[in-house]
């Protein structure tokens, strides 16, 4: 560890005995156990929101999250000499979520339900409000299906179409009746019936839970990664984490299944919350994600990553379908 990584860490109250260097991070043992010091994007008001979560979180039992470690001056943030911030998390001894062990994912379905149950009623400062609820999702839906009927205008406007290209719009009609069919799921009054009940009681959002969002060690599974939570549905958070884990086991609807009970042995989903969960599984993101990238960036070159996301969800398309339907009468 260099001079300035060294005056920055003196200015925590601990002794450190050990740094080791990580992706973008570094992992110290301390007197005070394990921890994780690195460069963050975000203001004092967003850390101490997201702290607010977990402090929440350990209030209700749930003990394992990555809280932030104040200075001895008592903020969150300290400053470095290049106009960059750095914080402090504690941390855990352990391995990530084995998304290929039935046991591991089926484990971190549960932590999440367990997590859920202890992130409601927490009580918002209006300060907070700006930047503390969930994008309502008919929103969210539409601004997306705007977007593909933008990347589909571009590329039909071109006189000389790549192979992605051309592959993006011979399944651009079938994807995007798929898209306006969910977004059809969520007229009438219900889900903002929900979104404002779940904005009432406070009930918080991972907002970014995936197979990297935990730890497992040997005291049990901790959960790492809040920077993206926000008061609304939790039903967003089991969605990303079943479809990403669906994605790799090509829509396998016994291991959905299983994932449902798994999730529900926990915290049981109400026929609404399984309706969105529909929703957005039925949603072809994966499509929307593939045109977004494509468009936002060069497309005088295609990376071939592109390509090999748009034919995997031509190839799940038929299967994925059939599993959503089974699962979500």
């Amino acid at each position: 560890m260099d001079e300035k990584q060294a005056l920055l860490l003196s200015q925590y109250d601990m002794d450190i005995y050990r740094a080791m260097r990580m992706k973008g991070a570094w992992l110290l043992e301390t007197d005070k156990g394990l921890k994780l010091f690195g460069t963050c994007p975000f203001g004092e008001s967003k850390l101490a929101f997201e702290q607010k979560i977990k402090q929440q979180a350990r209030e209700q039992g749930f003990a394992a999250v990555d809280s932030y470690v104040k200075t001895k001056d008592g903020t969150y943030l300290v400053a470095g000499p290049y106009n960059e911030f750095f914080v402090m998390r504690d941390w855990f001894a352990g391995e990530e979520c084995d998304v290929q062990c039935a046991e591991h994912v089926l484990e971190t379905v549960k932590t999440l339900a367990k997590l859920h149950r202890c992130l409601t009623g927490l009580s918002l400062a209006p300060e907070e409000e700006a930047f503390s609820k969930q994008a309502k999702l008919p929103e969210l839906l539409e601004r997306r299906n705007r977007e593909l009927r933008r990347v589909r205008s571009y590329i039909r406007s071109k006189k000389q179409k790549s192979a992605f290209e051309q592959k993006f719009l011979s399944r651009f009609s079938l994807q995007y009746e798929q898209a306006e069919e969910a977004v059809g799921w969520l007229e009438g009054a219900e889900y903002e019936e929900d979104y404002q009940t779940a904005l009432s009681r406070g009930t918080v959002a991972h907002g970014n839970f995936t197979h990297h969002s935990v730890i497992l060690s040997e005291s049990g599974i901790a959960v790492t990664g809040f920077h993206k939570a926000v008061v609304g549905l939790q039903i967003q958070d089991f969605y990303l984490l079943f479809r990403k884990m669906m994605e790799k086991r090509d829509w396998d609807a016994d291991f959905g299944n299983a994932m449902l009970t798994a999730y529900e042995s926990i915290k049981p989903l109400t026929d609404r919350e399984r309706k969105w969960m529909k929703v957005m599984l039925f949603y072809p993101e994966k499509f929307w994600k593939v045109a977004n990238q494509y468009y936002n960036n060069r497309k005088s070159w295609i990376p071939e990553k592109n390509m090999q996301k748009l034919i995997q969800t031509m190839e799940q398309a038929e299967k994925k379908e059939e599993c959503i339907r089974s699962l979500f009468t």
